[in-house]
């Protein structure tokens, strides 16, 4: 075992380090798990940027799979070490009703209990809980995370991408998609693309991707797109509205901005469904004309929170081989090369969908 684990910090808003500190050991109910891969999510940019609470100093990184290293005493999840695991980064108390009925998302924890959050390298600060974020060699997995085997089949650039793939399983879910559906995707990023492969699996038979640069319009074709319209408000109402004349029976919206939510309840059916899988942030105001939108037409809007409950057909998904899961990971660099692959990122590098790295 190596003595030392090396870790991304963000020690306060704005700032990156890397630390060199001890190798940690799993107590009681915990793992140790070796990361060997870690995605790079928008999230964690605005976690770095301060835009997200105030969790430093953070260990960032939870889109991240591994080697289980080291099973503490008292483990009730029958790992041993050397099997690949996935973990969700949502840690639920199990003890709520949110938690009790399944939508862990949920966990009303962060609200009754003062003290640190619940989602792995996103709000535990590291000066609380050390070793909790996957921009590490090593990280602790708490007593209470859910975590998944990963099958060996599946190749560890496609396994990185199922947390991602959680969250599409996730809102396709939410949104009621079913045989036959017409769904339209807003946003082409990773996660958009992977709701297009996860509609598809769900039995949809038609899948308009929107938006995004040309290149990824094409690629989501091979992730069961069976049609991209690269057109914006009154524009893309008229190009739906070319293909499904009376609008789309489920609108998910992946794009995160205030502008594509009101697109998307432009173009969905009457008593259709609209999905909301992306994060706009604090500042902006989504307003509509609500009587013509919503009222009139009866429009489920439904939010789609994180990945409760994904984490199952996401890795069903993955070991199915139906969808080119790997192409996706465009770009990977090493632990310490962080700050480049943030920058390659922000800079919207030519040809990056998925950036992760390797610890």
């Amino acid at each position: 075992m190596t003595e030392s684990t090396v870790q991304v910090v963000f020690p306060r808003a704005g700032a990156v380090e890397i630390r060199a500190v001890p190798r940690p050991q799993a107590g009681a109910g915990e793992l140790v798990v070796r990361v060997t891969r870690v995605g790079i999510c928008a999230t964690d940019l605005h976690l770095r940027d301060g835009h997200i609470g105030d969790p430093f100093p953070l260990v960032p990184g939870h889109e991240f799979i591994g080697v289980v290293d080291e099973v503490g005493s008292d483990d009730h999840r029958g790992l041993v070490p050397g099997e690949n695991v996935a973990v969700e980064m949502l840690v639920p108390c199990q003890r709520c009703e949110r938690c009790r009925e399944g939508r862990y998302n949920l966990c009303a924890q962060d609200l009754d209990t003062p003290g640190p959050g619940r989602q792995l390298g996103v709000n535990i600060p590291a000066d609380t809980l050390p070793y909790s974020g996957g921009y590490a060699t090593h990280m602790v997995v708490p007593s209470q995370a859910i975590v998944h085997r990963i099958p060996d089949s599946v190749d560890p650039d496609a396994a990185v991408l199922v947390e991602p793939l959680a969250v599409a399983c996730h809102a396709v879910t939410r949104g009621r998609v079913r045989l036959g559906d017409s769904v339209v995707i807003i946003g082409p990023g990773p996660v958009g693309l992977l709701c297009a492969a996860a509609a598809s699996a769900a039995g949809a038979g038609t899948v308009i991707v929107v938006g995004g640069r040309a290149e990824r319009r094409t690629l989501a074709r091979a992730f069961g797109s069976t049609a991209q319209v690269a057109a914006r408000g009154d524009d893309l109402v008229t190009a739906v509205h070319g293909i499904l004349p009376r609008g789309a029976d489920v609108v998910i919206e992946a794009a995160g901005s205030v502008d594509a939510q009101r697109d998307a309840l432009r173009i969905v059916r009457r008593g259709g469904r609209v999905v909301l899988a992306g994060a706009c942030g604090s500042g902006p105001t989504l307003q509509i004309p609500s009587d013509d939108l919503l009222l009139t037409r009866e429009i489920d809007v439904l939010p789609s929170f994180l990945s409760s409950g994904g984490f199952e057909p996401a890795l069903e998904l993955l070991a199915s081989g139906r969808f080119p899961f790997s192409s996706l990971v465009t770009h990977v660099y090493p632990l310490t090369d962080v700050e480049q692959a943030f920058a390659d990122i922000e800079n919207r590098t030519e040809g990056l969908i998925k950036a992760v790295l390797v610890p």
